[in-house]
C-alpha cells in the first residue's frame, strides 16, 4: 500500500503545480452561480402563482437536495479530466512510465496508485466547492425566501462522501487503464465525458419514463459495472502492451 500511495502522491503534486487546474477550479465555482439563476426563475414562477409559504420552502428543499446529488459527482467527473491527463500522458511524454515500470512497484500498483492520484484531489475539490456553494445559495437565496436554512438530507450526504468517491474510483480505473494501453492517451479521457453522459441522459430517460429512481441507486449500477469491466480488463494489462503503447 505504501508503494501506491507514493504513485499517487507524485501524479497529485504535479497536477497540483499546473496553472490550469487552478484556473479550472475557478470556471466550477462560477459555474455554481447559474444554479442560483435557476431557482430565482424557479421562485419567480411560484410568486406568480401566489403559491404558499409551505410550497415554496419544500420546493427549496428538493431543489438544495437534488444539487446535493448532483453537483459533488458532475464537479469530479470534470476536475477528474484534468487530473487524468497529467497521470499517464505526462510520464509517456517524457518518458518517465519506462523508469516507473523498472522500479520494485508491480503494474497493477502503478495502475491502483495514479488512479488513486485521479480519484482523490477530485473528489475532494468538488465536494469543497459544492459545499461552499449550498452554503452560500442558503445565506443569499433560500433564508430570504425561507426563513431558515436548509440541510441537506442524510442519504444525499451519505451519497456524497460514500458513493460518489468509489464512482470516481471505478470510473478512473477505466481511463488509467486506456491511457496505458493506447499510444494516444488524451483519448482515454473521453471515458469520463462518455460515463457522465450516460448517467445524464440514463436518469433523464428513467424521468421522463416516468420511473424516480433514486440517484444512489443509479451510482451503484455504474460502480457496479464499471467495476466489473475493470475486473474483467485487469488481466490484459501487461508490461508489454504499456511498453509498446509508449514507443507509438
Amino acid at each position: 500500500m505504501k508503494k501506491i500511495w507514493v504513485v499517487a502522491r507524485k501524479d497529485i503534486r504535479e497536477a497540483l503545480r499546473s496553472r490550469g487546474t487552478y484556473l479550472y477550479i475557478v470556471i466550477l465555482i462560477v459555474l455554481s452561480l447559474t444554479y442560483s439563476s435557476s431557482y430565482n426563475s424557479l421562485m419567480n414562477t411560484l410568486v406568480r402563482q401566489n403559491a404558499s409559504q409551505q410550497v415554496i420552502y419544500e420546493t427549496s428543499r428538493v431543489f438544495l437536495n437534488s444539487l446535493a446529488y448532483t453537483l459533488p459527482l458532475i464537479y469530479a467527473f470534470l476536475i477528474a479530466g484534468i487530473f487524468a491527463a497529467y497521470s499517464v500522458v505526462m510520464d509517456k511524454v517524457r518518458r518517465n512510465l519506462e523508469s516507473l515500470m523498472a522500479t520494485p512497484l508491480s503494474l497493477k500498483q502503478i495502475w491502483i496508485g495514479k488512479t488513486l492520484g485521479v480519484t482523490l484531489p477530485s473528489v475532494v475539490i468538488s465536494i469543497g466547492i459544492s459545499i461552499v456553494a449550498y452554503i452560500i445559495m442558503n445565506f443569499v437565496l433560500i433564508i430570504p425566501r425561507t426563513g431558515s436554512f436548509i440541510l441537506v438530507e442524510p442519504s444525499a450526504i451519505i451519497t456524497v462522501l460514500i458513493l460518489v468517491p468509489m464512482l470516481i474510483f471505478s470510473v478512473a480505473l477505466l481511463v488509467i487503464y486506456l491511457q496505458l494501453v493506447i499510444s494516444n492517451p488524451r483519448i482515454a479521457n473521453l471515458a469520463f465525458t462518455g460515463i457522465f453522459l450516460l448517467f445524464f441522459f440514463g436518469s433523464t430517460f428513467l424521468t421522463q419514463m416516468g420511473y424516480n429512481v433514486p440517484f444512489y441507486y443509479i451510482y451503484l449500477g455504474l460502480i457496479v459495472i464499471c467495476t466489473g469491466v475493470s475486473y474483467l480488463i485487469s488481466g490484459s494489462l501487461t508490461r508489454e502492451r504499456v511498453l509498446l503503447s509508449s514507443k507509438t
